[in-house]
Formats: C-alpha cells, sequence, structure tokens
C-alpha cells in the first residue's frame, strides 16, 4: 500500500541525485514527537530492510518507506528540497500535524 505524500519537484531532483550515491535499497522516513509539546520531529535515512508493515512510494528511482507507528504523522506531508544560504536539505512538513510549539523550547 502507498503512503500518501506530496513530494515538491525540487525534492524529486534532490531524490534522484541521491542515487548517485546510494547508501541503502530504501529510503526510511520515521517521525516522532520532538519534544513533551507535541512538535512532531521527522528523520530521513538510507535502509536496507522492509518491514512487512512498512507503507512504500516511489520516487525518482528510490523507493521511500514509512512503518506503521510513524504513518499517522507522515500522511499527507509535504516533502521540499531548499538551498538557502545558511541550509540546504529536505524539510518534510504535515498541515495535519499540531502547529508550532507552546513551550518556548524551539
Amino acid at each position: 500500500m502507498a503512503v500518501n505524500l506530496v513530494i515538491t519537484p525540487e525534492a524529486e531532483k534532490a531524490f534522484s541525485a541521491l542515487l548517485e550515491d546510494k547508501q541503502g535499497d530504501f529510503v526510511r522516513i520515521t517521525a516522532g514527537q520532538a519534544c513533551g509539546c507535541g512538535r512532531v520531529g521527522y528523520q530521513m535515512q538510507w535502509e536496507s530492510d522492509r518491514s512487512g508493515d512498512d507503507q512504500s512510494l516511489d520516487t525518482q528511482g528510490l523507493t521511500l518507506l514509512v512503518d506503521k507507528d510513524s504513518l499517522s504523522l507522515v500522511e499527507g506531508s509535504v516533502i521540499d528540497y531548499k538551498k538557502e544560504s545558511m541550509s540546504e536539505g529536505f524539510f518534510i512538513s504535515n498541515p495535519n500535524a499540531p502547529a508550532g510549539c507552546g513551550c518556548g523550547g524551539h
């Protein structure tokens, strides 16, 4: 079954470039509470193993995997790739996730 994600054209280009330095069979996306205030944190990493419970999405020759524990926090997310003066990389945002942080720690 496929996970519902929106991948921007910039992110598609970046995923395609990842194939040049492929370090695993899949790219796993995980999500979890980043702190006690409900903020969601996302991570992406190379993975060689796939679980029977994983949801997947194929893009630019790569298979993205999301485990069942992260699915509710990843479903409906937008994956973008941004290159700014002080940072560069993938950014995941989910309009369905809690907005902002009220604890003042972020």
